[in-house]
């Protein structure tokens, strides 16, 4: 069973018809999912690097003078991206809808799905968004790849700055764990039940 693989659809009866109800996501939502992890990937770790100021002296030896800081500004850009991204996300997922399981998952695999891609969207949400208020509150706004320095979300506040900010380390740790937990289902249900759920989210 593959992405975009379609089947009959199942009348009130349980028979299928000729209706065609697709098994994949839509190509907007592949995109914007791997774009989403990618950006994860690389962020998860680099906001653990740059959480201790101790690491500063290896993370230059490797980058050059300034490369700590201008990691650190590249996590903030980037954060806005991934903020953004799940917003269209959702927007899309809340117009294309989602796929149906085929063969239908057990009740409870299904709201443990549920519960972690919830989970999930909410921390890429929570954590982008708070970290944005903290470097606000700093102040520690970084210019935006060129266009701009970002908007500040709230005025200087150097307490509020570092709580939200603890907070957003946290909310990040979560983020790891969750999507690590994501792609161990995704590969039990590709590798061990083959079962077509990683399948709708693949392309090929």
């Amino acid at each position: 069973m593959r992405g975009g693989t379609v089947l009959p659809a199942p009348s009130s009866d349980g028979e299928r018809t000729g209706l065609q109800t697709p098994l994949g996501y839509s190509l907007p939502q592949k995109i914007l999912h791997w774009a989403v992890a990618v950006l994860v990937i690389g962020m998860v770790p680099a906001g653990i690097v740059i959480s201790d100021f101790d690491n500063k002296p290896w993370v230059e030896a490797y980058l050059g003078p300034g490369g700590f800081d201008r990691l650190y500004d590249l996590h903030k850009n980037v954060g806005v991206i991934v903020l953004a991204l799940v917003a269209i996300r959702l927007a899309v997922r809340a117009v294309q809808g989602q796929p149906p399981y085929y063969p239908p998952l057990p009740v409870a695999l299904r709201i443990m799905s549920r519960a972690v891609h919830w989970a999930l969207y909410a921390l890429l949400i929570a954590a982008p968004l708070i970290g944005w208020i903290g470097v606000s509150a700093y102040p520690a706004l970084p210019d935006f790849f060129g266009l701009g320095r970002l908007p500040a979300l709230t005025g200087p506040d150097r307490a509020l700055a570092e709580s939200l900010l603890r907070l957003h380390g946290v909310l990040g740790i979560a983020i790891g764990v969750l999507a690590v937990v994501h792609v161990l289902a995704a590969l039990w249900h590709g590798i061990i039940c083959r079962d077509g759920v990683l399948a709708r989210m693949t392309w090929g």
